[in-house]
């Protein structure tokens, strides 16, 4: 806001303190960049911290007749936006999805010889991916691991179908011989 007198802490007190929902619009057209800069140095993301300060404004819109005057409307809506942040991360901490973590499960019968192999045959087949060019990699990777179509494949990659076809079958070969030789040296 370009006009000073619109942006005196005191006169946004004043109007904050009489309940005017004004107030807040004009707190934020002068503090608004202040409010956000706490919202980012609290939630340390910039889309959360721009929720924060949402939050925090409708939370002062709400609570107009709460506020008792005893420092600047925006040290208490910056409050507001610092508990937001805190409520945020709370939020994401509790949140069960987070938490998840890809293990292998065994079964309970499983011996630690059948463990080691199992093992053994996921660092080779880590090994055998290497040394394929990067492209390869990721036609094998995506085909395999993630079940996409070589049509679907070639459009992500930007390759025709039927080179996403050949380089496919070229991966895979290549891989069941470095795994195959590999198995030989056991």
């Amino acid at each position: 806001m370009t006009d000073p007198a619109a942006c005196d802490p005191e006169a946004i007190a004043a109007l904050v303190r009489a309940g005017d929902i004004a107030a807040l619009d004009r707190l934020t057209r002068c503090q608004g960049e202040r409010l956000l800069a706490v919202g980012r140095r609290y939630c340390r993301d910039e889309q959360d911290a721009r929720d924060a300060v949402q939050d925090a404004l409708l939370a002062a819109g709400l609570h107009l007749a709460d506020y008792r005057g005893e420092g600047p409307a925006e040290g208490w809506v910056a409050r507001m936006v610092a508990r937001a942040c805190a409520r945020m991360r709370r939020g994401r901490r509790n949140d069960p999805a987070l938490h998840v973590h890809d293990t292998e499960a065994t079964a309970p019968g499983d011996d630690p010889e059948t463990l080691a192999g199992r093992a053994r045959v996921a660092e080779a087949l880590g090994e055998a991916l290497l040394e394929l060019s990067p492209a390869d990699r990721a036609i094998l990777l995506l085909a395999e691991a993630e079940g996409w179509t070589g049509p679907e494949i070639a459009a992500e990659l930007g390759l025709s179908p039927g080179a996403v076809r050949s380089r496919l079958m070229r991966a895979r070969q290549a891989t069941r011989a470095r795994l195959t030789a590999l198995a030989a040296g056991d």
